[in-house]
Order: C-alpha cells, then structure tokens, then sequence
C-alpha cells in the first residue's frame, strides 16, 4: 500500500481491537507526522472461527463489498489457527490486520510497525531517557504488497516478576506495553513474595489489570508457597513440628488452604493461572512422606484438590505447579496430576557452560532426560521455568548462544512454552538477553545468529561487529567466577569487552542513541570488572578491600541507571545487608539520597570531608531537602540544605565535618534523612542514609 491521498483505518472489536488501532495510528503520526483518520465499524461477522477483531486500512473510498471480501479471505486462513495467530494482507491500496483471538490484531500491528523500521528494543524504563525504541522519521509509510500469516510456535510465552525488587508501578506499566510488542501473552506476579509483603500483586492491581487487558496479556498469580494461604501462626493445628509444609495428610488442612485460594480467586477473575507451590525449600511432614512416598505424589493431593474446587465453583483459572528441588521428579505409582494442571520444569540446579541439551555435561544431561520424562507422563503442559538470568549472577553474564540452543531443544522435545525473570534494575545491562528470549519464545528455532544480524546493526549501527564482540566476551556462566582460575578467565574476558565497548563507541560517531546506551553499558563493565576483582584479589586484604569499597561506590553511583540491581546478592559482596524492603523502598521512590562516604576516620580538633548525595529514581524533576542529624560536639559546615535533580544528573551537597577537641576515642554515626519538598507541604520523607565517624 503506497502512494498519496487520505488514508482511512477502520477497526471492529473489544477495546483490544481499539487499542491496536490507537497503536497504529500513533507511531505513523510519530513517523510521518500525519494522524490517520480512524473510525469504528461494525464486525464483518459473528461466525464462530472468524475474526472478531481487525483492522481495515484504505486509501480514499472504502468499497464495503470489497472490504468484506478481503476479511473473508482472511477468516478463512485463520479457520482452525492458534490464538495469537495474526496476518498482514497488502495489495491494490488495501491492508487487512486481523488474527486468531483477539491478541491476533495487537500482534499483526506491531509486526507491520517493525516492518515500516519500528525497533522495539525495551520498555520506556526512566533512565533509557527516550532510547527504548526506533521510531524512523519518514514522509510516508510504504507497506509492501504480501499476504502474510503468522503463527506462534509456543502457546505459552512469559515474563515473570519473581523477586520484582526494581519494579514500580511506572516500571510494570512501561513492562506490560513492551510484552505486548513482542507477543508475549503472560505476566507472572508472586501472590505475595516470601510472604513478606513488599512484592504482593494486590499492591499492583489496580494499575496492572486495566494495562493487561486493553493489551489481551494474562496474569498469572501465585507462587512460594501454601503458607500465605496457610499462615502457621493462624493455623498452628495444621502444621508438625518437624516440617514447614503444612501436614498434607489433614484433610481439614487441605480443605482449608483450597477454600482460602478459591475464595482469593474469586474474587479476582482477572487471574488466569494460580501457581500452587509449596514454600520455597520447604521440609514435608516425614508422616506424610511416609505415606506418600515422595514430595511430588504428596504435592498430587493439595494440587488436584484445587483443581476440582476451582471447577466446582465454576472458576475458570488453570492452575500450574512447579517441578524444583526436592519435587522435581515425577509422580510415581498411581499418583498423577490433573491433566488440565500446567508443569512448570525448574532445573535449578543446571549450569550455562553449555545447552541445557548438551549430553557432555552430566548434571545437564540428568535435567534433560526428567524433562523428556515429565512431558511423556504428564497427560497436560510442560513449560520450562527459566533461570538464565539469576539473581546471584548479579551483573555478569550474556548466555545468548546458549539460550537459543536451549529453546530449539525445549521446543523439539515438546515443551510449551518458557517464561524469564524481569527485573528493571538491570534491564538496560541485559537488553540483548531480554530482547532474544522474548523473540525466542514466540519463535524458539530462532538463532542466536539470526538475532544479532536483525538487532545489533539496528540498535548500534557501525558499531555492531564490536558489541557482537562484547556479547561473546561477556557470555561465560558466572557461576563459573568462583572455579579455579575464575576470577582472572573472567578478569581477561570483561577486559576484552571494555575495550569491544570502547571501540563501538568510535564507530558509532555521532549516533546519540548508540552513545547513550554504549556510555551506559560501558560503566556496567567497569561495575562487573570491580565485582570480577573481589573474586580475583581474596588472598590480598588490602587490595580486596579496594576492590569492594570501588565496587559499592559504583553500585551506589549506577543503581538507577539500568545497569546494576542493587540488592543483597550484590551488597554481600562487599559486606553489606540490604533487606529485601530497603530495595523495593529504594526503587519504587521518584528520588533518593545518600551518604557518599559511609565510613570516615578523624581525629578530635579537625575535620573531614562528607558528601550528601541527591539521586533521580524516575528521573523526573525533583526538589531535595537533606538534613543531618550529628552526635554531640561534631558539627558540620551545612547541617541541611536543598538539592534540585532533574534528568539522570545526581547533584552533590559537599560539607565539612568537625569533630570537637574534647570528643573521646570511638565510633560514632551520623545520619542523614532526605524529604521530597513540594510546593503545598513540608515535604515528603524519602529516606535517610548513615555514616560511621571513627575519632582517633
């Protein structure tokens, strides 16, 4: 479809139907300036197998006969097709978008986008500051004539929020859009993570469910594990002094964890799959082993308990368990899963030296042959439950070859489908990963060579033949870090992919996105090389003291900025605890503040110096207010003050700390607390930071 004149978008549909037509109109305004005229006509038709929802685009006069020739003919392509299935019909002034299920649509659009030059490189986070997508500039759009029909190759296609220490409102928000380009078609999120209450999807309803479902997305809920259905200390009758499993051979134990999760469900049918797990390295009640014979056959009765609750009370949700640790063999004798019962597969304990297929490998190869085993018993799904970005690898690690190699295989031997953990802290660090393993869930016989040839030149341009290298110097496990000779492989490597950075940046010129993004992954090399060092110096105290004091300093510096999570998988490497709800406090703040230095030496009768640091989280424009709270006889030249932040720029308060001639030997703190000033109250508490002052 090319050429001049007015073009008319015609949709029909739910909301979804809308949306996509939103969707479309909007990037073509942002390519050529141009706003379509968009109008809303009746379904072509209500036939069962037909499509529901479409879009009709047209230059000048719609001929109605026409247009319903051309959805006729599309209808019939889609009859029998999986949902999400889409199609792009082009010819003789006419493109016709339309798929299987409603989602079809979404998808046949953003396919159409990528195809006019949109690049959907990741979510609109804060700190990508405009660079997340590829919107070219253009004075028309020129859609080539085809008859395009597209399925997936896995139903089911997942991120997951796990942890979600990173996420904020604005985050899962900017997460779900971006999901939706890539036909991702599942959002998981813990019913209440470590029942701890800092990751609970009740906390993110409200702004989630509307995103999902003008999107077509399902949610899936749920998670480690049956005592936040159960709490013991509401239910102590239910529970043995031997287990932290609740005793599952109480049928009024069991009665009772089902009843509280149908009661949850029903009220929130918004939910498609409820994932029902145990607690996460949770001990059974030997009774109950005893009598059962396995984790997994005990794991059959809480299970199928639910499943035939949920069809009682004509609640429609799947529920999915998940094959990890002590239950991850199968059932055995005449225990089996209900066969509607989704099969997450967990091999946690894999290493990523190479393919999850790769027979060389002994701990693989036992993996590999339990997969091939659930698939033959179970009557349902198997999915696989990916680890490939783990929460100890911090900020180390590319797998990209690996996991192409493992998704080709999961798809051979007949899983359905795979999800991926999807933490904001990191995105920008670990954009290839994030991008492949969506690609690769709609399509798991891409390449990993396919995949770089499409999106390095376009991310990157001149620059791509030297992130391809940094992609490769940046692959190994990093569980192998901690082998013999780990720390200087892995020295050796990052060297090597700061100098492929360096070099990308001299290609790229003046390609100020590039340059952003290469500035970007350039620094979380030099966080992964300070991380890599205090690996590399532990028999030498004093240069591994150096290495963990650079590696805090630039963890603190960088943890907003999309290449490095700061939480305790990191800070215990250089010997600070950082709770889960410190993290999550952290990043979902619009700003934060800190000390810059967290541990100070001065002797009574002089001074030191301390920095107050004021930090943009949303990157948003931010009015600081910092005060200090100081031991007696120790003052400062600025006990308080403002600091205003604006983009990605922190700003710095420097002071000078006084300790007074009479202050005794010993340690003392001094502590800071940050308020967001705004213009009709005294300000909104952030947070605070100490510092530890040793007077010698």
């Amino acid at each position: 479809m090319h050429g001049r004149g007015r073009v008319e978008l015609q949709w029909w549909g739910s909301d979804i139907g809308q949306f996509a037509a939103s969707e479309l109109a909007d990037y073509v305004k942002s390519m050529t300036g141009t706003r379509i005229h968009t109008s809303r006509v009746p379904a072509p038709s209500d036939k069962p197998g037909t499509a529901h929802s479409g879009i009709f685009l047209a230059r000048g006069h719609v001929d109605r006969t026409k247009r319903a020739r051309w959805i006729s003919t599309a209808n019939e392509k889609l009859d029998s097709k999986p949902d999400d299935t889409y199609i792009i019909q082009s010819a003789a002034g006419h493109v016709v978008l339309t798929g299987a299920g409603e989602r079809g649509t979404l998808n046949a659009v953003y396919s159409l986008l990528e195809q006019l030059g949109v690049h959907f490189f990741a979510p609109e986070f804060a700190f990508y500051q405009g660079n997340s997508e590829r919107v070219p500039r253009k004075s028309r759009c020129v859609v080539r004539a085809q008859s395009t029909l597209v399925e997936p190759k896995w139903p089911i296609r997942r991120k997951d929020v796990e942890e979600g220490f990173s996420l904020s409102k604005g985050h899962i928000v900017a997460l779900v859009d971006w999901m939706a380009k890539h036909k991702l078609n599942y959002l998981v999120f813990p019913y209440d993570y470590y029942a701890i209450g800092v990751t609970r999807y009740d906390d993110f309803r409200e702004v989630l469910a509307p995103e999902l479902a003008k999107r077509g997305i399902k949610m899936e809920v749920g998670g480690h594990g049956y005592d936040s259905f159960l709490p013991p200390e509401k239910y102590p009758q239910f529970y043995t002094s031997d287990a932290s499993v609740f005793d599952v051979q109480n049928q009024d134990a069991v009665d009772t964890y089902v009843s509280n999760v149908v009661d949850y469900l029903a009220d929130r049918p918004e939910i498609a799959t409820f994932d029902c797990w145990p607690p996460d390295g949770g001990t059974w009640p030997k009774a109950a082993l005893s009598k059962y014979g396995t984790a997994t056959n005990a794991e059959t009765v809480v299970v199928n308990a639910l499943v035939a609750a949920l069809k009682k009370a004509g609640i429609s949700t799947r529920v999915e368990r998940i094959a990890y640790a002590a239950a991850l063999e199968p059932p055995t004798g005449s225990y089996e899963f209900d066969p509607d019962v989704l099969i997450d597969f967990a091999a946690i304990g894999r290493t990523y030296t190479v393919p999850f297929g790769d027979p060389s490998n002994e701990t693989n190869a036992k993996f590999a042959k339990l997969l091939k085993k659930w698939i033959f018993l179970h009557q349902g799904d198997v999915a696989i439950y990916d680890y490939s970005r783990r929460y100890r690898w911090r900020g180390l690690g590319n797998p990209i070859d690996v996991i192409a190699a493992d998704a080709a295989y999961y798809h051979k031997v007949g899983a359905q489908g795979t999800e991926s953990y999807a933490e904001a802290g990191n995105w920008l660090q670990f954009e290839a990963e994030h991008l492949f393993t969506a690609q690769s869930a709609w399509n798991p016989t891409l390449s990993a060579d396919e995949f770089r040839s499409d999106y390095l030149p376009a991310r990157f341009g001149r620059g791509a033949h030297d992130v391809a290298r940094y992609l490769g110097h940046t692959s190994a496990d990093p569980d192998q870090l901690g082998a013999d000779g780990g720390g200087t492989k892995f020295r050796r490597q990052y060297r090597a992919a700061l100098s492929d950075i360096v070099a990308a940046q001299h290609a790229v010129g003046r390609n100020r996105s590039a340059q952003n993004i290469l500035g970007l992954l350039k620094s979380g090399v030099h966080l992964s090389l300070a991380d890599i060092d205090i690996t590399y110096e532990a028999d030498n105290p004093k240069r591994l003291e150096r290495a963990q004091r650079r590696y805090r300093v630039l963890t603190e510096k960088y943890r907003f900025s999309g290449i490095q999570l700061e939480c305790t998988y990191q800070t215990k490497r250089y010997g600070f605890t950082l709770g889960r709800e410190e993290t999550a406090q952290r990043y979902r703040s619009p700003a934060w503040g800190y000390l810059r230095e967290w541990s100070l030496t001065c002797r009574a009768g002089e001074s030191t110096p301390l920095v107050v640091v004021a930090q943009p989280v949303d990157f948003d424009r931010h009015r600081i207010r910092w005060e200090l709270d100081l031991p007696d006889a120790i003052t400062s030249s600025r006990a308080s003050g403002r600091l205003d932040i604006i983009g990605s720029r922190a700003e710095h308060a420097p002071c000078r700390i006084t300790v007074g001639p009479n202050v005794p030997a010993g340690t003392y703190t001094i502590g800071v607390t940050f308020y967001e000033v705004g213009d009709r109250n005294g300000g909104t508490k952030l947070g605070t930071d100490e510092a530890t002052l040793t007077v010698v």
